[in-house]
């Protein structure tokens, strides 16, 4: 902790918790890990069995020691003299599937407890900024927000236009994002390099046309 050495200081803490079951979580957790505090927990509401996170970075998190509080929601934040203390948490058990077709946690009663930690990470899903689809005619999007674009090329429904990375699929890789770019910026160049072209032939064919007249 080396603040005001570095603008974003990074404060190690002795007892870290995540909170969420996806694939960030698990990143996050393994993250922490490496820069040595005592304990990393993951506070995850559901079972083992409807993590979204991959199997593999699962059990690469549990070999590596991250500890996974599993069936449990968070409640509150414990603070003292503005630094944590503590998560007080909630016991969860599995319901009827909700909309995602995962069983529904439903709280225990009078089963809170807290956990004793100073830094707390909270990773617990995302979604589709809707700033650029609302202010961008012509650009359609998808059902959970994400904006249409063609898989090969990233070109989307309004012409000039290209997108790719999460915006497109969803909560995916940086890796599939980074190959998603990669298609895209080949995509945008040749559709730069077609239009410039298109562009001196019609400067060309309006030069001929007033030669032609004025003849």
């Amino acid at each position: 902790y080396r603040f005001p050495e570095y603008d974003t200081p990074v404060r190690v803490g002795r007892r870290v918790a995540v909170i969420g079951g996806g694939n960030t979580a698990m990143d996050s957790a393994r993250t922490a890990l490496r820069l040595g505090p005592e304990k990393v927990y993951l506070i995850y509401r559901r079972s083992r069995a409807e993590m979204p996170a991959r199997e593999e970075e699962i059990k690469h998190g549990e070999e590596e020691g991250v500890e996974f509080i599993l069936l449990t929601n968070p409640v509150r934040f414990i603070g003292e003299n503005g630094w944590l203390k503590g998560i007080e948490c909630v016991r969860m058990e599995l319901g009827e599937p909700d909309e995602s077709g995962r069983r529904r946690p439903v709280p225990v009663p009078g089963s809170e407890f807290v956990i004793e930690v100073d830094t707390c990470i909270v990773a617990v899903g995302n979604r589709p900024n809707t700033l650029v689809p609302s202010t961008t005619p012509g650009l359609e999007t998808g059902r959970h927000g994400t904006i249409v674009a063609d898989e090969e090329t990233g070109a989307t429904t309004r012409p000039g236009v290209f997108a790719g990375g999460d915006i497109v699929t969803g909560a995916a890789t940086v890796i599939l994002a980074m190959g998603a770019g990669k298609r895209a910026a080949k995509a945008i160049d040749e559709y730069l390099r077609a239009k410039a072209s298109r562009h001196q032939g019609e400067n060309l064919a309006a030069s001929v046309s007033d030669q032609t007249k004025s003849s």
